[in-house]
């Protein structure tokens, strides 16, 4: 389980350095961002019939969540 906001540090600073004008493919870093933020926080799951939001971490076995850990991983190392 990665930390969220070490994840977002992460993943701004492998955008900041692979960016052209602070832009990957036409959208802002603040934008990547953001959208990195949204998929964090609003990964929900059922467990004995009951709803709940994922507060620690990202989503088990999501695309996105495996990229995050890997740009984390790098940044880490």
């Amino acid at each position: 389980m990665i930390p969220r906001h070490g994840a977002i540090a992460a993943l701004q600073k492998f955008l900041s350095k692979h960016a052209d004008n602070r832009r990957i493919h036409g959208m802002t870093i603040e934008t990547i961002t953001r959208l990195a933020r949204l998929v964090l926080d609003t990964n929900c799951f059922v467990y004995n019939n009951k709803y709940y939001q994922q507060i620690r971490g990202g989503a088990m076995g999501s695309p996105f969540t495996m990229t995050l850990a890997n740009v984390y991983m790098w940044e880490w190392e």
